[in-house]
C-alpha cells in the first residue's frame, strides 16, 4: 500500500463547535463510544459500516457536502446525545479542511480518511445494541495501551469547581478557592488535588505544592500529598490559586477551567473524615493576575503579569460546581506516578552592574490566533493567523517615526515600511497584515519606539478609543493539525493554495490602499471596531529586548549586594532622572525554578525580572527570542512578597524598576530551585580536571531537564520531546536512576497511540505533529528501560503499545520497501536532505525499533509476532541496501519526492546502518570510514543529540577511543566559553544563528559524557537485563587515574584505577547478587594488572 493511501485513512476533518457551552477542542481519538476508533480503521476499513452494512439507520454514511456550522451540535460528553463529525477527503495525503457556510473553516483533528474524493458525514444517534459494539471495540483498543497504568486511587466524593465570576472557557483565567474547617485530634491527612490547567496550594498560609503533573485529558492525573505536617487541631484553611490557560501548548490540552481536591483525614479514633471541593467552598476570580497577556511561547502558557494593587479584597462567593469527580472532560482519573518537584532556595552570586535604561514606545500586540479562530485549543502551524489592521498617523510637524513589527508586513501610504521613516506633516495610513498565514508565531505586533510629534487615530471613526481597526479575513480562517508537515503543504491544493492566495491578495491590498478613503472603499466591509482590551494584549517582553542603556546607576543604588542574602539587610534603589534602574544579577550557573522577592515600594512601581542564558564576551545579550522569559509585577503600597507562578530558567537576571517615583527597598531577590528530586548515585573523577568538569556540567544539565518528564530544555520549551527523552533516560540511569521518570515518559507516549498512527513526538501536547524518528526512538527506549531494570511485568504491559507503533509504521512502508510519509522527517540540526517523504534515517531507526521489539518478543515468548517482525525487518533492510552508492561509498539521504535519488550523503545514514546491522559485510569498511574519516562534502553530525548514535556505532565496532577524542573536541570549547551546562548544538553553532555559539545553552540531549566516561574510562557495562551481570574493562587513554560509580537498579557499581609505572591497579565493587567479570583490553597490554588486590592471572592483550 502506498503511504499516501494509509495517510488518507488516518486523517480527517471534524467540525468543532464554538458555542458558549462547548468551545473546547475536538480530538479525533477521544471518547471512543461516540467516534469511530482509529484502532478499527488502521485495518483499512470502516468496521462499523461492515457490521451495519450501511443499513443501520442509527449510523448512516452518506456522500454529500459538509453540513453548516450551525448544524454541528458541538462536542458532548459520553451519553449526552449526538455528535456530528464532518470528514473531508482531498486528493493528496493532506488532512484537508472542510469549507463550511459563511466561508468559515472549522477546526479538525485526524481520525481517518475512508475514500478518496468524497465528503462524508457521520451522525450518531444512540442505539443500545450499537452502543454496545462501540464500547466493546473501544475497550479492545484501550487494552492495547495499558502500559504501566498508575493504580487508581480511593473513591472520590469531591466535585470539580470554579469561581462563578470567571469564564470556564476563557483565556488565562485565574481564581482563588478556599475552605475553612476545624479538626480534632488526627493521625494522618492526605490531599488529592488537580486542576486544569495549574494550581498552587497553601494550607494555613504555608506554600505546599504546585501541580498537577502533565497528562492527557483522557487519562488525567492528580497529585497525592501527605499534608499532615501543615494541619493542626482546631481551625484550618486550605487555599488554592488555580489557573486555566485557555490555549494550547506543548505540555497539555486544556479542556475547561476546573479544580478538584479532596482531603481525607484519619482521626485519632481511626475514622476517616472527608472534605472535598463542592458548593461549600468559596471561590473568587483573581483580577491581580492579568489575563490579557500573550503566550510565553508557542510551547508554553500565557505570560505572568501580576498587579498587586488588585489582589485584595477578593469577592468570594459560593463556588460553582461543574461536574462530579468522574465526569467532565477529564477522564480516567489517576494518581501522580512521579516524584514531586523540589523547592530549594538558590541565591544569586553577584551583582554584575547597575545601569539606567530606557524603553519607551507604544506596543500593539495582537493575539492573532485567538481572534481568527476563537475558542480553538491548538498549537499547530496550520491554525491560521490571517488578519489585517490599520490606523492613521496624524503628524504635527515633519520628523522621524520608528516603526517595528513582529510577524507583520506593513505599508505606509501604500509603500512598504520597516524601521525608521521621515514623515511630512499630515495624515498617513498605516496598513498591516500578518506576514504569513500559517506559523507558530501566534501573536503579532506593531510598535512605535519613542514616539514624538504624532498621534494615532482610528481611520474609519476618529471617535473610537481604539485607534486601530481590525480587518477580518474569514475566507482565510482555518485550523487544522500538522500531520501534513509544512514542507508538504503545497501538495494539498487547499492549504498550499490558500497560503499563496493570501500572500498575493494581501500584498496587492498593501499597494492599493493608500489612504482612509480607499480603506473604506476596498476593505470597509471587513473592518471591525474592536475594543482595545479585546484586540490587544499586554506584552512586557519588548521593553527588555528594546532597552537602551543611557547611563550608570551606581549612585542610585545603596548596598547593592544586600539583596543577594536572605537576611534583614536591604538594598535601596532611588529613581533615576534619565531612565529606569536596572540591576544585572548572576546566579553563577544556569538554574531553573521560581523567582522570588521581598521589597517595599509605593503603589504602581513595575518590577520586571527577565532572564537570559548567555552574555557574549563583548557584552551582547543573547535574548531568548521566541520565549518571553519575563515576569512583570506591579507593586502595592508597602511590603510586596512574591513567588512567581511559573518555573523559569536562566543564569543572568535583569531586575528593572519602572514607573518609580520614590525609593524602593529590596530585602531579597532569589530563586527557588525546582527540579525532579535527583540523588547523585553515580559520579566520575579522573586525573584530567577538564573531563571532570565536562561530566559535572553534563549531569547538571540532565538535572535541569528533569521535571515531571524529561524535557528538552528548561528555558525555551520545557517540553517532553520523545526523542530527547530516549537520550536523557539512557544517560540518567547511571547518574540518578530516575526510573519512575523514564517509565512515566514511556507511558505518556504510549497513550498518544490513541490519537496518532505512530507514537507522538511530544507528549502530552496540543501540537498535533509527528516526527517518525522520535516514534521509533520511543520503541527503542522501551528496551532500554527493560535492559536497565529487568522488569518483565512492566515489559508485558508496554509491549502491546510497542507492537501497535510498529503496525502503524508498517502502513507507511511503500513499494520501495522504505518508510515514506509526509510527516516532519527530522533527525538533526544540520543540512541533511530530510525535507522529503522518503528519508533514509527514518527507515534505519524503524529497523532499530523492530530490533528492540524482537528482543522484547523473545523475552515475553511471543513467537507469533517474531515472524512478522523478522519479515518486516528483512523487507526494510532490502530497501536500505538499494540506496548504497558504490561511487560515494555511502547511502543516499533520501529519495526525493520527484522520484530521484538524493545526491546528499551524510554520516547519519552510515552510522545508523552500522548500529542497526543494515550494512552488508562488503560495505562495512566504507561505512566505517564515513564515521572516522568522512569526505569533505559529506554532511557531518551537527548536534550532540545525533552524536550519541554515532558514539554507539563507534563503540559497537571497537572504535571507542574516538568517542573520548570527540568529547574533548566538542565539549572543551563549551568550558572555554564559561558554560555551566551543555549546549543544544556543538560550538560550531548550527542553532545559534551565527551570532552566538548555540540557541539553547542547557539541553540534556547533549549530556552523553556522563554515559560514555563511566562506560569507557571506568569500564562499567551491564551485560544482562537488570544489571544482574556487569563487565569491568577500564580504558586508560592519557589518564593516570580514574574513579567513580554507576548507578544500577540493584545498587551502585564502583570502580577505581591508578597507573603506577608499569603497574595498573584496578578495584571494583558490585552490589550483592551481581556477577562481575573483569575483561582486559588493549590499553592494558604490557602492564602488570592488580585487580581487587590480586595479581591478574588471566589473558592480557
Amino acid at each position: 500500500m502506498r503511504p499516501e493511501r494509509a495517510f488518507h485513512r488516518l486523517t480527517s476533518v471534524a467540525t468543532i463547535s464554538r458555542s458558549a457551552d462547548s468551545r473546547r477542542r475536538l480530538r479525533g481519538f477521544e471518547e471512543k463510544a461516540l467516534l469511530c476508533d482509529l484502532w478499527a480503521f488502521r485495518k483499512g476499513f470502516c468496521v462499523f459500516c461492515v457490521f451495519c452494512g450501511l443499513k443501520n439507520k442509527n449510523f448512516a454514511c452518506s456522500a454529500g457536502s459538509v453540513g453548516s456550522a450551525k448544524n454541528a451540535p458541538g462536542v458532548h460528553r459520553a451519553g449526552e446525545g449526538r455528535r456530528q463529525v464532518a470528514a473531508s477527503v482531498g486528493e493528496t495525503g493532506a488532512a484537508s479542511p472542510a469549507r463550511l457556510t459563511g466561508g468559515r473553516w472549522r477546526a479538525y483533528r485526524g481520525v481517518m480518511r475512508p475514500v478518496d474524493g468524497l465528503h462524508l458525514q457521520w451522525r450518531w444517534v444512540p442505539a443500545p445494541g450499537f452502543l454496545l459494539l462501540f464500547v466493546i471495540l473501544g475497550s479492545l483498543a484501550r487494552a492495547e495501551l495499558e502500559a504501566d497504568t498508575p493504580a487508581p486511587g480511593p473513591s472520590w466524593k469531591a466535585s470539580w469547581i470554579w469561581a462563578r465570576d470567571s469564564d470556564v472557557h476563557g483565556y488565562n483565567e485565574a481564581m482563588v478557592a478556599r475552605r475553612e474547617f476545624r479538626l480534632g485530634a488526627f493521625t494522618r491527612a492526605t490531599l488529592r488535588i488537580t486542576a486544569d490547567s495549574r494550581y498552587r496550594l497553601w494550607i494555613n498560609d504555608a506554600w505546599v505544592n504546585d501541580g498537577p503533573c502533565r497528562s492527557w485529558p483522557e487519562h488525567y492525573q492528580y497529585d497525592v500529598l501527605d499534608v499532615t505536617p501543615w494541619l493542626r487541631e482546631g481551625r484550618n484553611e486550605i487555599r488554592v490559586l488555580a489557573r486555566y490557560f485557555g490555549v494550547g501548548d506543548f505540555h497539555r490540552i486544556p479542556q475547561q477551567a476546573g479544580l478538584l481536591a479532596q482531603l481525607d483525614v484519619e482521626g485519632a479514633d481511626g475514622r476517616i473524615v472527608t472534605l472535598g471541593t463542592d458548593g461549600s467552598w468559596e471561590a473568587a476570580r483573581l483580577p491581580a493576575l492579568l489575563s490579557r497577556t500573550p503566550k510565553v511561547s508557542i510551547q508554553m502558557e500565557p505570560c505572568e503579569w501580576y498587579d498587586a494593587r488588585l489582589a485584595e479584597p477578593l469577592r468570594f462567593r459560593r463556588a460553582r460546581v461543574l461536574f462530579p469527580a468522574g465526569a467532565g472532560p477529564w477522564r480516567d482519573l489517576r494518581p501522580r506516578d512521579v516524584a514531586l518537584l523540589t523547592r530549594r532556595p538558590f541565591p544569586f552570586k553577584r551583582v554584575l552592574h547597575t545601569r539606567l535604561v530606557r524603553a519607551e514606545g507604544w506596543n500593539f500586540c495582537v493575539p492573532a490566533a485567538r481572534l481568527v479562530n476563537p475558542g480553538v485549543i491548538e498549537a499547530n502551524h496550520h491554525a491560521s493567523c490571517g488578519f489585517g489592521m490599520a490606523t492613521v498617523l496624524e503628524v504635527e510637524k515633519p520628523g522621524p517615526v520608528r516603526i517595528q513589527q513582529e510577524g507583520m508586513k506593513l505599508a505606509l501610504n501604500g509603500e512598504p515600511v520597516r524601521g525608521e521613516v521621515h514623515l511630512p506633516a499630515g495624515r498617513h495610513l498605516l496598513l498591516g497584515f500578518s506576514r504569513n498565514l500559517f506559523g507558530h508565531d501566534k501573536e503579532k505586533a506593531v510598535r512605535f519606539l519613542e514616539p514624538q510629534g504624532f498621534r494615532l487615530v482610528n481611520p474609519l471613526d476618529p471617535r473610537q478609543r481604539n485607534p486601530w481597526v481590525f480587518i477580518r479575513l474569514p475566507e482565510y480562517a482555518v485550523a487544522t493539525n500538522d500531520l501534513l508537515w509544512v514542507q508538504f503543504r503545497d501538495s494539498d491544493p487547499r492549504l498550499g493554495g490558500l497560503a499563496r492566495e493570501y500572500q498575493q491578495v494581501t500584498d496587492r491590498w498593501l499597494q492599493e490602499v493608500r489612504d482612509a478613503d480607499r480603506l473604506r472603499e476596498l476593505l470597509g466591509g471587513r473592518c471591525e471596531q474592536l475594543p482595545s482590551e479585546r484586540m490587544f494584549v499586554e506584552d512586557a517582553f519588548w521593553q527588555f529586548t528594546q532597552r537602551r542603556e543611557v547611563g550608570e546607576a551606581a549612585g542610585l543604588v545603596e548596598h547593592a549586594e544586600a539583596l543577594l542574602h536572605d537576611n534583614a539587610e536591604v538594598t535601596t534603589v532611588r529613581p533615576g532622572p534619565a531612565g529606569d534602574v536596572e540591576l544585572l544579577l548572576d546566579l553563577g550557573e544556569q538554574n531553573c525554578g521560581y523567582w522570588t522577592f521581598d521589597l517595599w515600594a509605593e503603589a504602581g512601581v513595575t518590577v520586571d525580572l527577565a532572564a537570559v542564558e548567555y552574555l557574549a564576551p563583548d557584552g551582547r545579550i543573547q535574548f531568548p527570542w521566541g520565549n518571553r522569559n519575563v515576569l512583570r509585577y506591579v507593586t502595592r503600597e508597602g511590603r510586596n512578597q512574591y513567588v512567581s507562578l511559573k518555573r523559569r530558567s536562566g543564569r543572568y537576571v535583569f531586575l528593572t524598576l519602572r514607573n518609580q517615583k520614590g525609593p524602593v527597598r529590596i530585602r531579597h531577590v532569589g530563586l527557588v530551585e525546582s527540579t525532579y528530586p535527583v540523588a547523585y548515585r553515580g559520579w566520575f573523577r579522573c586525573s584530567d580536571a577538564r573531563l571532570n568538569e565536562i561530566w559535572d556540567i553534563s549531569a547538571r544539565t540532565l538535572k535541569l531537564c528533569m521535571e515531571d518528564t524529561f524535557t528538552d530544555c528548561p528555558l525555551y520549551e520545557q517540553t517532553h520531546w520523545v526523542g530527547d527523552a530516549r537520550n536523557e533516560a539512557l544517560l540518567a540511569y547511571g547518574v540518578f536512576g530516575a526510573h519512575d521518570l523514564a517509565r512515566r515518559c514511556i507511558r505518556l507516549t504510549a497513550e498518544s497511540l490513541e490519537r496518532f498512527p505512530i507514537a507522538g513526538c511530544q507528549t502530552p501536547s496540543s501540537w498535533d505533529v509527528l516526527i517518525p524518528a522520535w516514534s521509533f526512538l520511543w520503541g527503542i527506549s522501551t528496551w532500554d528501560y527493560y535492559w536497565e531494570t529487568g522488569d518483565r511485568d512492566w515489559l508485558r504491559q508496554v509491549y502491546p503499545a510497542v507492537i501497535r507503533n510498529l503496525e502503524g509504521a508498517a502502513r507507511f512502508v511503500d513499494d520501495r520497501d522504505l518508510f515514506s510519509a509526509p510527516f516532519w522527517n527530522f533527525f538533526d540540526w544540520v543540512n541533511l536532505d530530510q525535507g522529503h517523504r522518503t528519508v533514509l534515517h527514518n527507515t534505519l531507526l524503524l529497523i532499530g525499533a523492530i530490533d528492540a521489539a524482537r528482543r522484547e518478543a523473545e523475552v515475553l515468548e511471543d513467537t507469533e509476532r517474531q515472524a512478522w517482525l523478522r519479515a518486516l525487518r528483512e523487507r526494510l533492510v532490502r530497501g536500505v541496501r538499494r540506496l548504497w552508492n558504490e561511487e560515494r561509498g555511502a547511502y543516499a539521504d533520501a529519495i526525493r519526492d520527484d522520484g530521484s535519488i538524493s545526491p546528499v550523503h551524510s554520516q547519519h545514514t552510515s552510522f545508523l546502518a552500522l548500529l542497526y546491522d543494515a550494512v552488508p559485510p562488503e560495505h562495512r569498511a566504507a561505512a566505517l570510514r564515513n564515521l572516522t574519516n568522512p569526505p569533505p562534502d559529506m554532511v557531518q553530525v551537527g548536534s550532540p543529540f545525533a552524536a550519541l548514535y554515532l558514539y554507539e556505532a563507534l563503540e559497537k565496532y571497537g572504535l571507542s577511543d574516538r568517542i573520548v577524542a570527540e568529547i574533548y573536541r566538542h565539549y572543551l570549547p563549551m568550558l572555554e566559553a564559561g558554560a555551566t551546562t551543555v549546549w543544544e548544538s556543538f560550538p560550531s553553532g548550527t542553532t545559534g544563528g551565527g551570532r552566538f555559539p548555540t540557541r539553547s545553552h542547557c539541553h540534556a540531549w547533549s549530556s552523553a559524557p556522563v554515559y560514555f566516561l563511566n562506560r569507557l574510562v571506568l569500564g562499567i557495562a551491564s551485560t544482562a537485563p537488570g544489571a544482574t551481570a556487569v563487565e569491568i574493562s577500564p580504558r586508560l587513554y592519557d589518564l593516570t587515574w580514574a574513579e567513580g560509580r554507576t548507578a544500577t537498579v540493584r545498587g551502585p557499581v564502583t570502580v577505581s584505577w591508578r597507573r603506577e609505572g608499569q603497574t595498573l591497579r584496578i578495584d571494583y565493587r558490585v552490589p550483592e547478587g551481581v556477577r562481575a567479570t573483569f575483561k582486559p583490553n588493549a590499553w592494558h597490554a604490557g602492564l602488570k594488572l592488580i585487580v581487587n588486590g590480586q595479581a591478574w592471572e588471566g589473558p592480557n592483550p
